[in-house]
């Protein structure tokens, strides 16, 4: 039975994460090099200003707003790719790193 398996799911630098690795019947039988297929979900928080100012220094509004989120699902083409795919959506280097050890190789 082939299916996605969950291998991580926690938060990393504020960020929900979540590993899964695509677990086959036939993967047993290929002889290829190229590893498991991953898809990393996780969340990215878009930019959305604490604090809207208007006017001058002695008329000043301040708005609260809610960042918004938005659902990011990686798919790379191996666990080499996906450090860089990691740090390409706002994962530092080393965070990028932790995710991908997660990956069982």
């Amino acid at each position: 039975m082939s299916e996605w398996a969950t291998v991580y799911e926690d938060e990393i630098e504020g960020r929900p994460v979540t590993v899964k690795v695509y677990r086959s019947d036939q993967a047993a039988e290929d002889d290829g090099d190229e590893g498991p297929a991953i898809r990393v979900t996780t969340t990215s928080t878009e930019g959305a200003p604490s604090a809207l100012e208007e006017g001058n220094d002695a008329d000043t509004l301040l708005v609260d707003r809610e960042p918004t989120a938005r659902l990011i699902t990686l798919e790379p083409d191996s666990v080499e790719d996906l450090e860089g795919e990691l740090m390409e959506v706002g994962f530092s280097p080393e965070a990028a790193a932790q995710i991908a050890s997660k990956i069982p190789r």
